[in-house]
């Protein structure tokens, strides 16, 4: 027997911490840029400095032609419809470039100096006056002096969606990029014309209460509290289709509203294992907010919602990372879904897919007497291929001009839920398919 000397626990210690900066080197290396680089995020070029903390991949992901609220086949597209659905006579707004500056991501919105959001460790930092936008608030004040300009009495409501950027771990329900809805309505004075008074302030009242602002007036603030709980509870009955679904209302402290609350829905149909999930925030916004961008004479609520974790709740979607991925067995169960249409999401597999596409002439006009139909394609396909069949799609049909004859190619996606798929036996159930449509339906196998 070979004896291994013992490594003395001194020496393995400082072996250990070597390896480990060595580690650290490289991966700060490979992340962080050097001081004086100069890069572009949308068009906008910056230079890095000691604050600079995006990531490569980070910028690779805003540069994509479409956030995921923009793409038809993904959850967050569909909250996103739900939300300019229910709140149709609210105005929407997406502002493509997440890149900020440091008072519009915590200034504008009460944020503490010393709070814990403006450090490096939470927040990318583009360089040391502007960062990756971290919610959608960052926007809240542009709305509101484009609002003030018009200097109307009209209601004024609007909605704010758009992709956020926080540094967070990365597991099943974090991520680093994810997406949220701001959504703000403002009253005016003719709103109340039901009270006694239809003044919605009182300078008299100069001291800050659990339930109301100083200058506010209590009983308006109780009809603006009704209004903000009666119209968010209807938006999530509406959404998870449920007249009985279980909501509690739970005091909660924000910067840049007050009172403040938090939304709870109790999750799960099982009782024993039901869990209250806290989904949105909300509050009266801080009237000093309004003065300052020129809304004096208004005031309002806001509340703000991550469409990840509705969508999660909605659809039972277990990871949050899936609304990222390409795999078409996921993208394809939302592809014609309505905002509102119940659906739970059927998990996909881990195995790979095997794509092969199946291009045949089809019998003329005159052998199909106008009966022909991809019903019935689609049905010898799965006939055939059985649970190995994920997805059937018509990619392309076409008439050849000198004889009119037509052409269809159908794309077929195999895929076990047991195991990875060979080729060679894909292959022969594609055969089988092919040799099926040829008897059965008279086509010629291009």
């Amino acid at each position: 027997m070979i004896k291994i000397p013992l490594l003395n626990p001194h020496l393995f210690n400082k072996i250990k911490c070597l390896l480990q900066q060595s580690f650290r080197y490289k991966l700060k290396s490979s992340i962080q840029r050097p001081l004086g680089d100069r890069f572009e995020i949308i068009g906008r070029e910056f230079i890095a400095d000691e604050w600079t903390n995006v990531p490569r991949k980070v910028i690779e992901i805003i540069e994509r032609n479409d956030p995921l609220f923009m793409i038809k086949d993904n959850p967050i597209y569909l909250i996103k419809k739900s939300l300019e659905k229910h709140f149709n006579d609210f105005e929407f707004f997406y502002f493509r470039d997440p890149v900020v500056d440091l008072w519009q991501n915590f200034d504008s919105i009460l944020v503490p100096k010393d709070h814990i959001s403006r450090s490096r460790t939470d927040s990318f930092y583009v360089d040391s006056q502007h960062v990756l936008r971290s919610h959608t608030s960052a926007h809240q004040s542009q709305c509101f002096r484009y609002f003030s300009d018009r200097n109307n009495d009209e209601p004024i409501k609007f909605c704010i969606v758009g992709d956020v950027y926080r540094r967070d771990e990365v597991n099943n329900t974090h991520h680093a990029i994810f997406h949220q809805a701001e959504i703000v309505r403002l009253y005016s004075g003719t709103d109340f014309q039901f009270l006694s008074s239809k003044d919605m302030f009182d300078q008299s009242n100069d001291s800050r209460m659990e339930d109301c602002q100083e200058h506010h007036r209590p009983e308006v603030i109780k009809v603006l509290e009704s209004q903000l709980k009666s119209t968010v509870e209807s938006y999530i009955k509406s959404l998870f289709n449920e007249e009985k679904i279980q909501m509690r209302w739970i005091p909660a402290f924000f910067p840049f509203t007050h009172p403040s609350w938090e939304l709870e829905i109790k999750f799960s149909k099982d009782e024993q294992t039901a869990k209250w999930l806290e989904i949105l925030g909300c509050g009266v916004i801080e009237q000093k907010i309004l003065d300052r961008d020129g809304l004096s004479t208004r005031i309002g609520w806001a509340l703000g919602l991550g469409l990840e974790r509705i969508a999660m709740l909605k659809y039972s979607i277990p990871d949050i990372r899936l609304f990222w991925t390409k795999d078409t067995g996921f993208s394809n169960q939302f592809a014609n879904l309505d905002p509102f249409e119940e659906y739970k999401y059927r998990p996909i597999s881990s195995y790979p897919q095997k794509c092969f596409d199946l291009s045949f002439w089809l019998p003329s006009l005159d052998e199909t007497k106008n009966q022909w139909s991809p019903n019935d394609v689609y049905a010898i396909i799965l006939e055939i291929g059985s649970d190995l069949v994920e997805q059937v799609h018509l990619i392309d049909q076409w008439t050849r001009e000198s004889d009119g004859r037509r052409s269809n190619c159908y794309r077929v996606v195999y895929r076990s839920h047991e195991r990875a798929l060979t080729n060679d036996e894909v292959n022969i159930i594609h055969r089988k398919i092919e040799q099926a449509l040829i008897e059965e339906l008279n086509v010629t196998i291009r």
